[in-house]
């Protein structure tokens, strides 16, 4: 298991980085708001060290697997991720998103059965707030007293008139509105610079399309 790597970091995007050590390069995931501020404080192109955690991500097929690292600047930080991703049905890509607010208060939130704290956080809903409470609670006092009071995460924006335009077109075509705002994420990654609704809707259509050709 790796986890620990030091090396150069390379390239830093919202949600991963790319670290190269004696010639292999590592990509890592990052929760969004440390990405951001590796990014503005310099530290492309300069030795760094993440604390990471290893998984193995399932694939389309079951029989696709992936080795992937998660990486964070501070080794309490890796602690309480290792520690919040045994909550089942708390993912470790729902788990890099929801931490929108510091840690400490997340772990307060745990601590004092505040499941409607736990329930504003992206991906986590009622029933899974009440879930993490039953699986944490008593667990993370120690991160209740970290003094950090940044967050890991960076909440999404509102909908733009881009992406608004966009649900309204695919809801009219039937889908609900969470499939089509995975749809609409999907499509705007791997085409930042769309700027007109019938074009993110042709790019969305042709996602639709390879997926399906590598089903």
């Amino acid at each position: 298991m790796i986890s620990r790597l030091r090396g150069t970091l390379v390239q830093v995007h919202d949600q991963h980085a790319l670290l190269e050590n004696s010639g292999v390069f590592y990509e890592v995931l990052l929760p969004s708001a440390l990405a951001e501020r590796l990014r503005n404080d310099g530290s492309v192109d300069q030795g760094i060290t993440f604390e990471t955690i290893y998984y193995i991500e399932a694939g389309d097929r079951k029989s696709s697997h992936f080795p992937r690292l998660v990486g964070f600047t501070d080794p309490v930080d890796r602690e309480f991720f290792s520690l919040f991703t045994q909550v089942p049905g708390l993912g470790v890509k729902k788990a890099l998103k929801s931490l929108v607010i510091p840690i400490r208060e997340i772990a307060l939130a745990i601590e004092t059965r505040d499941a409607a704290k736990l329930n504003c956080l992206p991906g986590v809903g009622a029933r899974l707030a009440e879930k993490i409470i039953a699986e944490l609670n008593g667990k993370t006092a120690k991160f209740a007293l970290s003094r950090v009071d940044q967050p890991l995460a960076v909440a999404k924006t509102p909908p733009t008139p881009l992406t608004e335009e966009a649900l309204a077109i695919l809801s009219q075509l039937q889908y609900t509105r969470t499939e089509a705002q995975k749809m609409i994420e999907t499509a705007l990654e791997a085409n930042p610079k769309i700027a007109r609704a019938e074009d993110l809707i042709t790019a969305i259509f042709k996602s639709e399309q390879q997926a399906k050709v590598k089903v």
